[in-house]
């Protein structure tokens, strides 16, 4: 069973778990971000290395752009995975109009040449 089958398949209609919530998110510390969110929230801001130093503010508006209510947790599962195959390069470009622009536009732009790095050592 997928991720997005896992979220699929939980209850919508219990407001106290992550997939029933149905309101605003307003997170006022990084330690109250449910564990389901970090890797959708890491995902979307690449260019910050470590969880806490994401603004909250940031989170904040991400996730109130994104979530769409009760039984929203497949649709954030199926984004992280989109911009995981984007940054390995197996992307599907349709799946960028389901995607906020300012998240598909953080992500760094594929390279054409091969990285080298990987392969010397020293």
């Amino acid at each position: 069973m997928s991720n997005v089958d896992y979220w699929a398949s939980q209850p919508t209609d219990q407001p106290w778990t992550l997939n029933g919530f149905n309101g605003t998110w307003s997170f006022s510390d990084h330690k109250l971000i449910p564990d389901g969110l970090r890797n959708f929230i890491v995902a979307s801001f690449p260019k910050i290395e470590r969880f806490n130093r994401i603004p909250l503010e940031e989170i904040n508006k991400l996730m109130n752009e994104v979530w769409e209510g009760p039984g929203s947790m497949p649709k954030i599962v199926g984004l992280y995975n989109e911009l995981q195959a984007k940054r390995q390069g197996k992307y599907d470009i349709s799946v960028k109009n389901n995607m906020p622009k300012a998240l598909w536009d953080e992500l760094p732009e594929d390279d054409d040449e091969e990285d080298d790095s990987l392969n010397t050592f020293g």
